[in-house]
């Protein structure tokens, strides 16, 4: 994966992808691989918005069917299917507890009912079926559980992934299918040609040079951002978003015992809320909040009131853990970009689904939409590009979407068997064996053949579990040029260390300061700009 430059552009591209979330990786996917020529830009890195600050989950969307949103649940489920066999490395489906308390508006016969529509969207087979559990068998499971009123839970599976990952992984795809790809550079303004938009022009935050992209179609995927972009086209009416704030608090598994991911409501205002272990087996995460959100759109962080809320739920879940502050291991806040409800209705009708519209000057703009259904939402897209390539440029015969049977990068059968056997016999530990696999699915072979050059690169860096190949590989092979490009969004450390891995600063900094040639001032400001987002995102260090 290669960071274009000015002589790498076409003279006039297919079409124009602005924003480099999942929505913009999907589109970029599925319309390279259906033979166009393919320009993708971020005005940060790929997935630094929402699609890095989810709740890491694939999943149906089991909450909805409360309110009768059969078709979106439909959708979600049969999409986590669909992802389960193109991403296996990124789709670790695992057990989840709804569970079921005096008070709750659902109870056992309800929720049992829920969850074989659940299985029935879904057609998993029958050892993935839910199974409803009593109390006994609740506690049974997970002893630490608030038993206060339980009445017992449903048993049933969804997956988490590693979110950015997956979008890194699409675009990898989408680059190997042909398509240009580029971070770090901001659209400052739209090309017109006829009234219609015809490109669009950028400039490189990291150095400040200027391009020009000149493309047949342009879609706008910029997530919270998409009225920004907007308005660069027209002056809107109305606001097309309504985001609001979703944070997630990091625990220890040492001071939160909870092996099973739960659903169950808040005791301050009855939300669901899903304390989740983590893949790595030593970390639970809590989440949402989800508040109405109005300020900077490029700040975004959980505050004291945010921590507050998700710690009352922790401590309500597990009532022996007793958790605080200090107990913090790090944060994060995204924003859900939800569709802002009609002028004059109450922001309880903003809608989870996605809405795709076309500008006056023909730019598509795709607003909402979720991490699981990305890939048939960037198949509608191209599908609508599709058509605007035919009427206007007389561009026809595109063929049919390709992206729900074709594997992402890392995602093939056989890829994942062959760096299976690569790491067999690699010089690293079974845990990072084990990671690797589960982070790079195929692609591990290449982590596998830099530790057989040099086995010295897959020894962990100081306290870090990271290696030198991971850091080698986010930076030649994926584009990072930035610290957090490396610690956030290729490795994730930042997620699971106390310290946001900042141990290995130095380390980052030589191997991208190698690559992109940094000044010593670039450098120290880099260094400097991430131990300020560490602070702001740790968490208890906020406070």
């Amino acid at each position: 994966m290669k960071r274009f430059t000015a002589a790498d552009l076409p003279n006039e591209a297919d079409l124009l992808v602005i924003g480099g979330g999942i929505t913009g990786a999907s589109v970029a996917r599925d319309a390279a691989l259906r033979g166009l020529c393919v320009v993708l830009v971020d005005r940060d890195d790929f997935a630094s918005g929402t699609s890095s600050r989810s709740s890491k989950l694939i999943h149906g969307g089991l909450r909805y069917l409360q309110t009768h949103q059969f078709r979106m649940v439909n959708e979600s489920v049969r999409e986590r299917e669909v992802m389960m066999r193109i991403a296996p490395h990124l789709a670790d489906l695992q057990p989840f507890l709804y569970l079921v308390y005096d008070g709750y508006p659902e109870g056992r016969a309800l929720l049992n009912l829920g969850l074989t529509f659940y299985d029935a969207f879904s057609r998993a087979p029958l050892k993935r079926r839910h199974r409803m559990l009593d109390r006994q068998a609740v506690l049974q499971r997970e002893p630490h559980l608030n038993p206060h009123g339980l009445k017992g839970g449903g048993l049933y599976h969804d997956a988490l992934t590693d979110d950015a990952r997956l979008v890194l992984d699409v675009l990898r795809s989408a680059s190997r299918a042909g398509a240009l790809l580029a971070n770090h550079r901001e659209v400052t303004g739209l090309i017109r040609e006829h009234g219609r938009v015809a490109g669009a022009e950028l400039t490189d935050r990291l150095t400040g040079e200027h391009l020009t992209v000149r493309a047949r179609a342009v879609v706008n995927a910029a997530g919270p951002w998409v009225d920004r972009v907007l308005g660069l086209e027209q002056t809107p009416e109305h606001p097309t978003l309504r985001p609001t704030k979703g944070v997630h608090i990091v625990l220890r598994t040492e001071d939160f015992p909870l092996g099973t991911a739960v659903f169950l409501r808040s005791p301050s205002d009855n939300r669901v809320v899903w304390p989740t272990p983590a893949g790595d087996g030593r970390h639970v995460y809590v989440g949402t909040t989800d508040t109405d959100f109005t300020g900077s759109l490029d700040d975004v962080a959980g505050d004291e009131r945010d921590f507050a809320y998700l710690l009352e739920a922790a401590n309500h879940t597990l009532p022996g853990a007793n958790v605080d502050t200090s107990h913090i291991v790090a944060s994060w806040a995204g924003l859900r970009p939800l569709i802002a409800p009609a002028p004059g209705t109450s922001n309880s009708a903003a809608s989870r689904e996605h809405t795709l519209t076309t500008g006056p000057g023909g730019m598509i703009t795709a607003a909402g939409g979720k991490l699981t259904t990305a890939r048939l939402m960037g198949a509608q897209i191209v599908d609508l590009v599709a058509g605007q390539l035919r009427d206007r440029h007389g561009i026809r015969g595109l063929p049919p979407s390709t992206t729900g049977r074709v594997p992402i990068s890392g995602g093939g059968a056989g890829e994942i068997f062959r760096a299976r056997q690569d790491l067999a016999s690699a010089p690293v530990t079974a845990e990072t064996r084990q990671r690797w696999l589960g982070r790079y699915g195929g692609n591990a072979r290449e982590l596998a053949g830099a530790v057989a050059r040099n086995d010295k690169d897959g020894v962990t860096i100081g306290d870090s579990v990271l290696t030198r190949a991971e850091i080698d590989h986010a930076v030649h092979r994926e584009m990072a040029m930035t610290v957090a490009d490396v610690l956030v969004r290729r490795t994730g450390s930042f997620f699971w260390s106390g310290d946001g891995d900042t141990s290995v600063i130095d380390h980052v900094s030589d191997t991208l300061d190698a690559a992109h040639g940094w000044t010593p001032q670039q450098r120290a400001a880099q260094q400097t700009d991430y131990k300020r987002w560490v602070e702001r995102n740790r968490g208890a260090r906020t406070l």
